[in-house]
């Protein structure tokens, strides 16, 4: 083979085998911020790479809504099995593109009920004012002689383990 045939050989091989595999997030509430395993991503619509299949906590907030929080579950395409994997990631000589998309709606917040809120609080105060009075700490013990504390004992040594320290002489 001549060296040129070896340089397309060699870059076509380097080519091969791609799988771009993406998230695009989009809600109804535009600029919600959008969070994946709780991890920042962007302002709704976002998108991000995924390395992995599998289940993803998809979080999204915006002021003036219910923040949105949802577990969803990526299943593997057919290609990402032994041993169509390999043939996918390695030996395919065009990219294969995996785009998720979800759509989530947000709801606006709900605002507390003022007598709701206070009926509430009450019940929690109640419950507050019958528990029992917390238990007094126990003053620590006088040490007369100013001695340090005594540390606690060690647990017996491992026969099976040599001691670590200085070597001892051996007779």
């Amino acid at each position: 083979m001549s060296r040129g045939m070896l340089t397309i050989l060699g870059l076509s091989l380097a080519s091969c085998g791609c799988v771009e595999r993406r998230f695009v997030i989009e809600a109804n509430i535009p600029n919600a911020q959008v969070y994946i395993n709780e991890q920042p991503i962007g302002a709704a619509p976002a998108h991000t790479p995924f390395e992995y299949y599998g289940y993803y906590t998809i979080t999204l907030s915006h002021p003036g809504y219910e923040t949105l929080r949802q577990r969803i579950h990526v299943v593997a395409p057919w290609y990402a099995y032994p041993p169509f994997d390999f043939f996918a990631e390695v030996l395919w000589p065009f990219p294969i593109r995996d785009v998720r998309r979800y759509y989530f709606e947000l709801q606006p917040a709900r605002q507390p009920n003022r007598d709701e809120l206070l009926q509430r609080a009450e019940q929690l105060r109640q419950q507050g004012q019958n528990l029992p009075p917390p238990r007094a700490a126990t003053p620590p013990r006088a040490n007369p002689d100013n001695l340090p504390p005594v540390p606690a004992p060690l647990p017996p040594a491992d026969p099976l383990i040599p001691p670590v320290g200085p070597a001892s002489p051996s007779s």
